[in-house]
């Protein structure tokens, strides 16, 4: 009788243990299923409406930062979202003609690699800059939100932070929440 009891404790503690991983671990992993499917449909549809922009990977700015001093960085979201973070020392250039500006302060022979929030606006300002002759251009894929999501360091002025602003509700969702302000 005692080990019949055992065997239903066992059992039940078995399928306790199942539905518990279930309810709690199969969400997580469709949620972030989810989420790597946004990104990637996102990104698909910005190198589609923008073909001739050249992107660069995180991976290949932070490489270019730690060897190269002619970078141009050019954060083309709004002031309100640029205040709460942005990359260390990245200029804001709301428009064209603001990164423009900003580039003629410097040699033309700079790295100039603009982002936004996960880089529709960014590509559209690297498509123009282009098409006004500015060589090396690139649009930096995933943008502030790819960087954020990938724990690379975030700035308000000179103060490091860890949050960014979401933009919206719907884009937000490209946005680790712990990010969120």
């Amino acid at each position: 009788m005692q080990l019949m009891l055992l065997s239903h404790r066992i059992r039940f503690s078995v399928a306790f243990a199942v539905l518990f991983c279930f309810v709690l671990v199969v969400p997580s992993i469709a949620d972030e299923n989810q989420f790597e499917e946004q990104w990637t449909d996102t990104i698909s549809w910005i190198r589609e409406e923008f073909p001739s922009v050249q992107h660069i990977s995180t991976d290949q700015l932070t490489q270019l930062l730690a060897e190269h001093d002619n970078i141009t960085l050019l954060d083309t979201r709004e002031q309100e979202e640029y205040e709460v973070s942005h990359i260390q020392d990245a200029a804001l250039a709301t428009d064209a003609n603001d990164a423009l500006e900003i580039l003629g302060k410097h040699d033309k022979d700079r790295i100039v690699v603009v982002y936004c929030s996960v880089g529709y606006r960014s590509s559209k300002i690297a498509e123009t800059l282009t098409r006004r002759g500015v060589p090396n251009v690139f649009n930096l894929e995933g943008s502030l939100f790819q960087w954020a999501n990938e724990g690379r360091t975030l700035y308000q002025g000179d103060s490091r932070v860890n949050r960014v602003h979401p933009f919206d509700d719907e884009w937000g969702k490209l946005l680790d929440q712990q990010y969120w302000p």
